[in-house]
């Protein structure tokens, strides 16, 4: 009997414990729900650049509140049907889609699929963050339970529908109908209620200024669930899915693509309901005048840059595209393409923090990997040559011999610690040497890799703001003051920059020079579909992209097309900076001269001399005779090797 009663007070402890956390998160809820103001009016994120000028708004395009009689009878029927067809028969939660929902969670081991209703949805929205929990989702229901209990169903509907976010900067559905349409609400066809109600699913994916196809088969699938339901008919359902897509033109402003990534970074961070309405003041990093600089630098190629501090990781400058009115899809970003040779460096450091010393020689010769014949710039070879000759002339065959040495998964490796995070497992092979990678890189993530050379080796992720406050007054977030991460020793750091400025100043990149303190490197992928140039200074690095969408030839390398680019910009973003030159770490020796072909100290017959940087006890103590017999044989139309 001892036995049984100490059972019980085991089993009764963790439910007296349930009762006290769901009691006090009913408490929670009931509060928060009381203390909302349904017409309080949702405010933009405001996103100001580095010296406090306004670079633009996210979130709340709020036109005014929208009655729920001054909106189409389609467009409600269409909410219903679409996103939670018992509306009117539940009281905020739905026993059988949450049964549903629990049993497809249970047979996946994770949350998949979440049976919310347009209370709970309401609920996320004004509240909660996207973050997908149990607990998460227990707060959801007790919430929609509150708003159910203060307010009618009709009420709720109108809520909703002026608080739910429809993409491309518009919350609520008077702003959506002047985002999309130009438009009134009531003015709205049934084609374009469906195709409003659609784009809930998803605003980013399914937006039809950006996924034009996609947004007219959901609005497809929204006009057979009204079908289903007998709210419309079939004829009236297949004239409304005939409707021509007529859109109103979408606004851009000076940095459309970083509001856009600024606008889901915040969303991420702290939900829809407080990033895009409760009036935010964001503070960033970033520098409209050197946007306006990447703007006509980019001029009209397509293609993307994007520019960042190495010091901080604030993203300055941001450009997604040659015109966001024509294509909203960010390049600087979202697009994944071969970097070319551009890879290469990667490969360098890897070596570097081995401990090969720059002038280890590499042999750049026509040589087979298995199945695999890389091949250099005109098939010219220079036999061997120094590893810091090898990249500043981009020599593929050179390069991938290193890799070869190496082994690539050290070089993956530190892409990824870098912050490359589109490799995959099927780019462990040695082509990866030349950028011939599965998915391939972005521009953001390429400028936040090469930035850690820049720096003396801290990878610090690309930062999107430094500081926010609501319209009360309450910080948010203010960045720490460094978010840094230690990658490479720092005479590694600086024996890349060493390299990478000679690939700038006599190598594949010369038309780069800025006449300061810079370093970069070339990429051109196969078949000149895609030309990049990353480079930096110690205050500023970028990366420039150039390509077309289709993955049609762009006609030439990145050092004629990307380089000239990353000039202009670079030479307009940083007028009236003072030059600066890259740190010298302590136990790193320079300005010794070396003979490319031996690795030696050059002698006075020496026709091809680098000058050279070593850590401290690795210089070479020899000198090279360059008597004729060692010299390399130079390519018949100059310094050229790969692009």
């Amino acid at each position: 009997m001892g036995d049984v009663r100490r059972l019980g007070r085991w089993v009764g402890l963790p439910m007296a414990l349930v009762a006290v956390v769901l009691s006090w998160d009913l408490a929670r809820a009931w509060w928060t729900v009381r203390s909302f103001e349904a017409e309080r009016p949702p405010q933009a994120a405001t996103i100001f650049d580095v010296r406090g000028e306004v670079i633009g708004t996210v979130g709340a395009l709020h036109r005014s509140f929208v009655r729920l009689d001054q909106i189409p009878d389609h467009l409600v029927a269409a909410l219903i049907a679409t996103e939670d067809s018992r509306f009117y028969r539940h009281p905020g939660i739905d026993p059988l889609g949450l049964a549903r929902a629990l049993w497809v969670n249970v047979q996946a081991g994770t949350i998949v699929q979440g049976g919310s209703t347009l209370t709970q949805q309401l609920a996320r929205t004004l509240f909660l963050t996207h973050e997908r929990t149990w607990w998460r989702k227990l707060d959801e229901a007790l919430l929609a339970l509150m708003l159910e209990a203060r307010y009618p169903k009709e009420r709720i509907l109108e809520i909703y529908l002026n608080r739910v976010y429809f993409g491309e900067g518009a919350t609520g559905i008077g702003a959506a109908a002047v985002t999309y349409f130009g438009k009134r609400p009531q003015q709205l066809t049934l084609g374009e209620s469906a195709l409003l109600v659609g784009i809930l699913r998803s605003p980013s994916n399914l937006s039809p200024y950006r996924h034009p196809e996609a947004s007219l088969a959901r609005r497809r699938v929204v006009l057979g669930r009204m079908v289903e339901m007998g709210l419309v008919s079939p004829r009236q359902a297949e004239e409304a899915a005939a409707e021509p897509l007529r859109l109103a033109g979408v606004r851009g402003g000076p940095a459309p693509w970083y509001l856009d990534w600024v606008g889901a970074q915040l969303e991420s961070r702290f939900g829809t309901g407080l990033a895009l309405h409760a009036g935010l003041r964001v503070h960033t990093g970033f520098d409209l005048r050197m946007q306006r600089a990447a703007v006509r630098a980019l001029g009209r190629h397509q293609g993307a840059i994007v520019a960042i501090d190495p010091r901080t990781g604030d993203v300055k400058a941001m450009v997604g595209g040659r015109d966001y009115l024509e294509s909203q899809f960010n390049r600087a970003v979202a697009a994944r393409r071969p970097p070319g040779s551009a890879f290469k460096p990667f490969v360098y450091a890897a070596a570097l923090e081995q401990g090969w010393p720059v002038n280890t020689l590499v042999q750049d010769v026509p040589h087979r990997f298995g199945s695999y014949q890389p091949r250099n710039f005109g098939d010219r070879y220079w036999g061997p040559v120094t590893m810091k000759h090898a990249l500043v002339m981009s020599l593929n065959a050179g390069s991938v011999w290193l890799a070869s040495r190496i082994g690539i998964d050290r070089a993956l490796a530190l892409a990824r610690a870098l912050g490359i995070t589109s490799l995959t497992p099927a780019d462990r092979h040695l082509a990866a040497t030349l950028g011939g990678l599965r998915l391939g890189v972005s521009p953001l993530e390429m400028a936040q890799a090469f930035a850690a050379f820049a720096n003396g080796g801290i990878l610090r992720p690309a930062r999107s703001y430094v500081r926010i406050v609501d319209r009360d007054g309450y910080v948010w977030y203010e960045a720490p003051p460094d978010e840094g991460r230690r990658v490479l020793r720092p005479e590694v750091a600086y024996l890349m920059t060493h390299m990478l400025r000679d690939a700038l100043e006599r190598g594949t990149g010369q038309q780069a020079r800025l006449g300061r303190p810079a370093a970069g490197k070339t990429g051109t992928s196969d078949g000149q579909r895609n030309a990049w140039f990353v480079g930096y200074t110690p205050q500023l690095v970028a990366a420039v992209y150039i390509g077309h969408d289709d993955n049609a030839p762009v006609g030439g390398t990145g050092g004629e097309l990307a380089a000239p680019i990353w000039k202009a910009f670079m030479q307009e973003a940083l007028a009236g900076t003072p030059p600066l030159d890259f740190p010298v770490p302590d136990g790193i020796v320079t300005g010794i001269a070396v003979d490319v072909s031996t690795g030696g100290r050059a002698g006075p017959l020496c026709q091809w001399v680098e000058v050279d940087a070593f850590v401290a006890g690795t210089e070479p103590l020899w000198e090279s005779p360059c008597d004729g017999t060692a010299a390399p044989q130079a390519p018949a139309t100059g310094l050229q090797g790969g692009a």
